[in-house]
């Protein structure tokens, strides 16, 4: 049977990587990481490069696309990918190593779902790694939440309806990731809410390229991997 990591390298500073993804990735015989452009290495490749620069990693194609055509095209790329490994599959231990938590908005699961669609037998154990917005808190210290409080955590992708609807939620911190292309309409809807106060924009996580603003101060363009936090409003929930 073949063990499959699925390790989580947290928001992309190496210091930041636990001790048990370091003893997954030593014991692993493959290391496998996503890959949306396979001819170039990737965040999570490079952290690994960081850490373990003599170690060969196996980029599978995962197109980033949104809908369910994108979904169809990243389980039939990665159904390829597991093809043409073949034997090298079979009675190992891989390490597949993503960005943040292998079981948040990552393509962990996918990768072990094909495994099993192409009939390898798996035994999964899973790595957790440091969300970006946690360590985007405590770069801010930010008290995320105290007492009854809630936390959602949303993609800014497709109707934002859903968006609208939880910045009414004021008793509750309201994490956004995913903002490219719905930055602007976004932010209109923090500050249509009253939502602005406090509410910080995180770029460039885990990279020595950091910044982390409030929300006035943000660019009117941001890249894939920023997070907002749009904070609790004690004492007006």
């Amino acid at each position: 049977m073949t063990k499959i990591y699925g390790v989580g390298l947290g928001p992309g500073d190496p210091g930041l990587v636990t001790l048990a993804a370091l003893e997954a990735l030593n014991r692993a015989q493959l290391i496998v990481a996503p890959s949306s452009q396979p001819q170039t290495m990737g965040r999570a490749e490079r952290i690994l490069h960081e850490l373990l620069p003599e170690r060969e990693v196996i980029r599978v194609p995962m197109a980033m696309r949104g809908g369910q055509s994108g979904i169809a095209q990243r389980e039939e790329s990665t159904r390829l990918a597991i093809r043409e490994l073949g034997p090298r599959l079979v009675e190992t231990t891989v390490a597949f190593i993503t960005l943040g938590d292998p079981l948040i908005y990552s393509t962990f699961s996918l990768f072990v779902a094909s495994l099993r669609h192409e009939q390898v037998p798996v035994a999964v154990e899973v790595i957790p790694g440091i969300p970006a917005f946690v360590q985007m808190a405590s770069l801010t210290t930010t008290n995320l939440l105290d007492n009854d409080e809630r936390l959602h955590l949303v993609p800014a992708t497709g109707g934002l309806d859903h968006v609208e609807r939880l910045l009414q939620d004021r008793g509750s911190a309201l994490i956004l990731y995913k903002l490219t292309s719905n930055f602007a309409v976004v932010r209109a809807m923090i500050i249509r809410a009253c939502r602005q106060e406090g509410t910080m924009v995180g770029m460039e996580l885990g990279t020595d390229r950091v910044q982390v603003v409030p929300l006035c101060d943000a660019p009117e363009v941001v890249e894939y991997f920023t997070t907002v936090i749009v904070p609790v409003q004690r004492g007006r929930a």
